[in-house]
């Protein structure tokens, strides 16, 4: 199988926050040791549906060469698993897997199925008009008229790879790794749990057109996150701004730990209404995952309030591009950081979930 990948450096870039870095005052630059391939019952909060998955991720290898197949295929435990992934362009960070570009019509749709079987339909939809904005990307930065720093054209919906690390199987782990630019899923199974964690999703612009269409990725996310931290009273929301500020995810790509010593107010602390909306900013990552496994991760989270902290920074309004909001509870962990435009004018989003009973899976 594989070697690890090595990430590009991104020298001469000039393109200021199209990824996490360690210009921030708070930002963590140490990385997690490797993962063991060794898991034990009972990791996570179950109901996955891991013999779909399984069946698609079969599926979709048997439309491949042997080259093919020797590129998506990882070794569990391969260390190019922390690395492969980003939300820099794929130019700048050499990402895990084949790359769609180099699939035919058939074998495209195959590793589609692989990632509509792990995810939920809206999970599926989001993932579908994130890379619709990357080649909107694309076409605005080639002609220069995005009016952002940034531009060119490296950005595409076929700039995006999907690798597997391990056998895909119902009693071992294995992960499902799929990304590109602004999205990277890292989807473990272990027998009838499943960890989407991390998983970023990001997003530029919020708001586009092309061909006739409009779209707006990760609306839900940004309503419930701003509705969250908006239900806060003055004295609330003094006591969950975070020390530091945050130009970027603190444990965005290529910073996977330590998570920090919690920071915010105590989500158990809060009202009954005021708790009802960090559920529903949760359930807006964890229901990207398919629906049954979703709401036994949903319950577990909840069941955590009493240790989980909602904290922000810099900002509470959607527009400004200083806002960061986190949830930081025992096992979730979700960052919301807005970005000032790259290729287009105005604020775009960077988020990452992780879940730190299971991150890269179970040990």
């Amino acid at each position: 199988m594989h070697r690890a990948i090595a990430l590009a450096t991104c020298v001469g870039l000039g393109v200021a926050g199209c990824g996490s870095d360690d210009s921030s005052s708070s930002s963590s630059s140490e990385t997690s040791s490797s993962r063991s391939s060794s898991a034990t019952a009972g990791t996570g909060a179950g109901k996955a549906n891991t013999a779909e998955v399984v069946t698609a991720a079969e599926a979709f290898l048997t439309t491949l060469s042997d080259d093919q197949k020797e590129t998506v295929q990882y070794d569990f435990d391969d260390e190019a698993k922390a690395k492969g992934w980003s939300n820099f362009p794929t130019s700048f960070v050499e990402r895990n897997g084949i790359e769609f570009a180099d699939l035919d019509d058939d074998q495209k749709a195959a590793a589609l199925k692989v990632m509509e079987a792990a995810l939920s339909e809206q999970g599926y939809e989001e993932l579908e008009e994130i890379r619709v904005a990357d080649a909107y990307l694309g076409e605005v930065g080639a002609s220069g008229s995005g009016g952002g720093p940034g531009g060119g054209d490296d950005y595409s919906a076929d700039k995006y790879f999907l690798a597997l690390f391990g056998e895909p199987s119902e009693t071992e782990q294995f992960m499902v790794q799929f990304g590109g630019h602004h999205a990277a899923y890292n989807l473990t199974y272990y027998k009838d749990d499943v960890s989407l964690s991390p998983t970023l999703t990001a997003i530029e612009p919020s708001e586009f057109e092309t061909d006739g269409t409009s779209y707006a990725p990760l609306q839900d996310k940004r309503d419930t996150t701003i509705a969250a931290i908006g239900s806060l009273g003055d004295g609330e929301l003094e006591k969950a701004e975070i020390d530091g500020s945050f130009d970027d995810l603190l444990l965005g790509p290529g910073n996977d730990g330590p998570f920090p010593d919690p920071e915010g107010v105590v989500v158990g602390d809060l009202t009954e209404k005021q708790q009802d909306k960090v559920t529903a900013m949760i359930r807006t990552w964890v229901d990207d995952l398919d629906e049954e496994a979703a709401e036994a991760l949903v319950a577990k989270y909840v069941s955590e309030y009493d240790e989980t902290y909602l904290g922000w920074s810099g900002a509470t309004a959607i527009d400004n591009k200083e806002t960061y909001v986190r949830v930081d509870g025992p096992s979730v962990w979700i960052e919301f950081s807005n970005q000032g435009g790259i290729v287009v004018q105005g604020v775009h989003q960077h988020t990452i979930f992780r879940d730190q009973t299971a991150d890269y899976g179970w040990n």
